[in-house]
């Protein structure tokens, strides 16, 4: 686990992100429009989005249970790192 990798990752990513916030973005999201539906969103954000991703780099086509199943592996094997390093 790279700790400086991922906060590296984590700034740009939070970045980019950021300009579905700003009216003047092409990309914006209306949070407050009254069709904004969180939950769509949400999903969107934490499943969708990084399902695509990993098929792109990846070349893996995963229904949504199996890509959750990688998403739990990679957040135990981040515990395990940490309290590893924790414990140092």
């Amino acid at each position: 686990m790279n700790t400086k990798k991922q906060f590296d990752y984590h700034t740009k990513i939070t970045s980019a992100l950021q300009t579905i916030f700003y009216e003047q973005s092409e990309d914006y999201i209306d949070v407050f429009d009254e069709e904004f539906n969180a939950n769509d969103f949400f999903h969107t954000l934490a499943t969708r989005v990084p399902q695509m991703i990993f098929a792109k780099l990846t070349g893996q086509e995963l229904d949504p249970l199996e890509f959750n199943h990688v998403c739990n592996k990679l957040i135990m094997q981040d515990r395990v790192d940490n309290q590893q390093i924790t414990a140092k």
